[in-house]
């Protein structure tokens, strides 16, 4: 049942092209997973598009977006319009994006560089910090929040300690738990100072010298204006 509706996505945009995006990690991971099984299991992919009076093949490609930027680095690179070279940015993996690595394919799931290739093409200084492919406390925020809560400590102090200035992700869940539950994480641990955690799209926007009004930064819970202003990126 759990493949039926990323049969149906794959499905309809195989009739649009080779190709289908997914910048959320966890619809990249979903879509991906299920694309592996799909080919590996030629019974079951008959099974669904019978159910779904589908045609899929099996043969369309899932891709993340940072696969796309490596693959195109030059075409990103000629768009970039502001130096974000002294903004240090710790590039967050989380789990969706590595995991499991012989279905997903999308880097080393240890020692992973895609994201920070990803900031050095936009100009940026990216941060290798060791907990970047660690667990930031997922759908624990729901049932556990504190266990949530503590696994986002521990990875915005590592990034801190390391040297980060904002955090960067894909994932709109890790964004969530790392940005949203600083308040939390602060009366938890009163030492901590916040740290902004960005979007991958919203970084790259700044890059791209897209105006302040469309980055959405009023959507992030702890204001980046007062670090981008000092590096005179607002």
């Amino acid at each position: 049942m759990s493949l039926i509706a990323p049969l149906r996505i794959l499905a309809k945009a195989q009739h649009e092209g080779e190709r289908v995006l997914a910048p959320c990690s966890i619809c990249y991971n979903t879509l991906k997973r299920a694309n592996f099984i799909l080919k590996e299991d030629e019974e079951t992919l008959d099974i669904i598009n019978e159910h779904l009076e589908e045609s899929y093949d099996g043969n369309e490609t899932v891709l993340h977006p940072l696969e796309f930027f490596r693959d195109n680095a030059q075409l990103v690179k000629s768009k970039v319009k502001k130096n974000l070279k002294e903004l240090k940015v710790g590039c967050y993996y989380g789990c969706l994006l590595l995991r499991p690595d012989n279905e997903i394919k999308f880097d080393d799931p240890e020692k992973p560089t895609i994201f920070e290739t990803f900031v050095s093409m936009i100009g940026a200084t990216p941060i290798d910090f060791p907990l970047k492919v660690e667990c930031c406390g997922s759908y624990l925020v729901v049932n556990s929040p504190d266990a949530a809560v503590e696994a986002s400590y521990k990875l915005l102090r590592n990034a801190q300690g390391n040297g980060a200035d904002v955090i960067v992700t894909s994932c709109p869940l890790c964004h969530y738990n790392l940005d949203a539950l600083q308040g939390k994480i602060k009366k938890a641990h009163p030492e901590f100072k916040e740290i902004p955690v960005f979007y991958f799209s919203q970084l790259l926007a700044i890059a791209l010298g897209v105006e302040k009004q469309n980055l959405g930064l009023e959507q992030n819970k702890v204001s980046p204006n007062e670090i981008l202003k000092e590096y005179d990126l607002l």
